[in-house]
């Protein structure tokens, strides 16, 4: 691929008006209030990097250094001339971009901060080198964005889109098949799209290539646009296309092929000639290199003490705003929550059943966990309680799970509203485990107000912060089981509770207002 940019290399290097050497000071003082700001953010910083090291639907992240790199390297030419005028809009979006930081500090939701990083560095070249430099290097850093650990949210969806794309094929191609969730049966064996077969890491790949390709290869906004389109498209078909391949081979060759190494090899060699023929096809509309007008004279850079006083002021914004999360995270009632359910003390405890669903959510500061007899059938109530939340320790986290052992295989996910005046909407998560069937019913409780979403939670933890009144929150998980379906389940589990989870929610309430 050819950048569109190496035509500027024949550009005047030099801008009337600059003053020589004030392109490397401008550099060297961006760099120091980059410095300042991965400091500043550094356990966020940590964490990405710890995401590439571990995750391996990021595992590109050091590539998107290089590209980024590479891509400024290659627009010296455009900037070597340029004055350097800091930019009080620059300061101003960087202000804004610290707030969200702040914002995302408090609630513990590592992806605002994260993001809000990469936009901080962006502001903090408009800050101080100014407007000019800042529409030059915009393209190049925007990549930054990929760097990011983000979209592992979206792989319970991608499962589910697998499993079913991969059921419609083999029933199209007369393959008896029964399905259950993400689980199906076929007469040659019986398989479980898991979290490898959903296939985050070609979508994420995909994209972060789709997005470099396009900006080096075209330069009409809309072709970039549908390339895009296409990056994120064809993985998701390519990824079903796999499925569907692995499945037949394991079918047609009686599970002799397609299992093991040869499962991963069909899958790279499939997504591999996706991607190639996707960049043989999309090179066919290659825009022509641009041809830019010569560079027009400027005024002079901006005095000395201007630009190190809005480069000491950049730098000082990030740590104003980090600091502001701290101190209102440390507002907090630091003493353990008493936690006591007291509506539930009247029920008959099994303290023999073990062989359930045991959800697990790290750090919580008090759990409830227990087996109760509820008209002759064992119901499992877990409430895990969190105050003083901070990353690693929250409520709302890729790290918790309802079912850690993977011993129950997961089969429908879906909302109950509300039905009576006591049940909030929840969300109904289906196991099966042989012949046995769990309902669980789940949802998140924040300061007396219930909801199902992950981001609902965050943004009720932040108002409530805000307004003086903690952060204390739990996870409400109820579960039933029946050997004849799910829906006999289900029945039990909305059963116990319409009778006893008003009295459970106004038990989160005393604990909430004994802490304050």
């Amino acid at each position: 691929m050819t950048s569109i940019d190496r035509q500027l290399k024949s550009a005047e290097p030099l801008i009337a008006g600059a003053r020589p050497g004030s392109g490397w000071l401008a550099a060297g003082l961006v760099l120091a209030v980059w410095s300042a700001i991965l400091i500043s953010f550094r356990s966020h910083v940590a964490m990405v990097l710890e995401a590439w090291e571990t995750l391996p639907s990021h595992a590109h992240g050091y590539v998107v250094l290089l590209i980024v790199g590479y891509l400024l390297w290659n627009k010296r030419p455009q900037l070597q001339g340029l004055a350097c005028r800091p930019s009080w809009k620059g300061l101003a979006a960087l202000a804004l971009a610290g707030l969200l930081a702040m914002l995302g500090e408090m609630v513990s939701v590592a992806a605002v901060v994260q993001f809000s990083i990469v936009f901080m560095l962006f502001c903090a070249v408009w800050a101080v080198a100014g407007d000019r430099v800042a529409r030059v290097t915009l393209g190049p850093l925007s990549f930054l964005l990929f760097a990011v650990p983000f979209g592992v949210e979206a792989l319970p969806v991608l499962m589910n889109s697998t499993a079913d794309a991969t059921v419609l094929a083999l029933r199209y191609t007369g393959v008896p098949v029964f399905q259950e969730g993400r689980n199906f049966v076929i007469p040659s064996g019986q398989w479980s799209v898991i979290e490898a077969c959903g296939g985050i890491r070609y979508l994420l790949t995909s994209v972060f290539i789709g997005a470099v390709f396009a900006y080096l290869t075209y330069t009409h906004l809309y072709k970039r646009a549908l390339f895009m389109v296409w990056a994120v498209v064809m993985p998701l078909v390519a990824n079903w296309v796999r499925a569907y391949v692995i499945v037949m081979v394991a079918h047609l060759t009686n599970n002799e092929w397609g299992l093991g190494m040869s499962h991963l090899t069909l899958g790279w060699v499939i997504f591999g000639l996706a991607i190639f023929a996707s960049f043989a096809v999309g090179a066919r509309w290659r825009d022509p290199l641009p041809v830019l007008p010569p560079p027009q004279p400027q005024g002079p850079s901006s005095p000395m003490a201007v630009v190190v006083a809005a480069s000491v002021l950049a730098a000082a914004i990030p740590f104003a705003w980090h600091g502001m999360a701290a101190a209102m995270e440390g507002q907090g009632d630091s003493r353990a929550p008493l936690l006591r359910l007291d509506v539930l003390t009247s029920l008959e405890q099994d303290t023999s059943a073990t062989n359930g669903i045991r959800p697990e959510f790290q750090g919580a500061r008090a759990v409830h966990q227990a087996t109760y007899r509820y008209k002759g059938e064992p119901v499992d109530v877990y409430v895990a309680y969190y105050r003083n939340q901070r990353q690693g320790a929250e409520l709302v986290s890729v790290f918790n799970r309802l079912e850690p052992s993977h011993d129950w295989n997961w089969s429908i996910s879906s909302h109950v509203s509300r039905n009576s005046p006591t049940v909030p909407e929840v969300r109904l998560e289906g196991y099966v485990k042989g012949d046995r069937h769990a309902a669980v019913y789940h949802f998140y409780w924040v300061n007396g107000t219930t909801t199902t979403s992950d981001a609902g939670s965050k943004v009720l933890e932040m108002i409530s912060r805000l307004r003086g009144r903690g952060d204390d929150a739990a996870a409400i998980t109820i579960t039933a089981y029946s050997t004849d379906n799910l829906e006999a389940a289900r029945l039990k589990t909305e059963a116990f509770a319409a009778e006893h989870l008003a009295g459970v929610l106004a038990d989160l309430s005393r604990t909430a207002e004994a802490g304050r």
